[in-house]
């Protein structure tokens, strides 16, 4: 049965994510949740373009 993440495990997943390391972020996911392998996979993709466009965000908020 799948589960929700707690806040810590989010946090562990984000971690791993902006290391690069989308293998461990997926793992992490799975053990967490017991969902899975396309959920995971959805999920990490997900987490990744909302940091690419936070990123995309940061210039334009510096400079105005």
């Amino acid at each position: 049965m799948k589960r929700e993440l707690k806040p810590e495990e989010h946090e562990e997943i984000v971690r791993a994510i902006a290391a690069g390391d989308r293998v461990k972020a997926t793992s992490l996911y799975l053990s967490a949740t017991e969902g899975d392998l396309t959920t995971a996979q959805n999920f990490i993709k997900t987490l990744i373009v909302e940091k690419q466009a936070a990123q995309s965000q940061q210039p334009a908020k510096e400079g105005g």
